[in-house]
């Protein structure tokens, strides 16, 4: 299977990378509770997509839906971040800012499955 090229996928990949880099400086007390539950958020999300690109009709739609419901999820997710200190104000921008455009995106893929 090729991973594809399209907007959605690549600005998800590069984000996973991002969010991933950061994690690694969290605290370890949070490291199996906190860390791992995110980034394990953010790799469901990656995987929805593109489980949904391999899939068909209703089969697609459940996977976009689930990817969706997994980005409320990560949103959830980094305001805890921001409240803990764990990231910075403008990362946190960033990656809020990222987030919306994935769901932009996801937003308009869902909305053509329904022609």
């Amino acid at each position: 299977m090729q991973i594809p090229d399209t907007p959605l996928f690549v600005k998800t990949h590069d984000l996973n990378l991002w969010l991933l880099n950061h994690t690694q400086r969290f605290p370890k007390n949070l490291r199996q509770s906190y860390t791992v539950r995110l980034e394990s958020l953010a790799f469901e999300f990656e995987e929805a997509i593109l489980m949904a690109n391999q899939a068909r009709g209703k089969d697609r739609r459940q996977f976009l839906e689930l990817a969706d419901g997994k980005l409320v999820c990560i949103r959830a997710f980094l305001r805890y971040a921001y409240d803990l200190k764990l990231l910075a104000g403008t990362q946190i921008r960033y990656a809020a800012e990222q987030f919306d455009q994935l769901g932009r995106l996801l937003g308009a893929w869902l909305k053509g499955t329904d022609r």
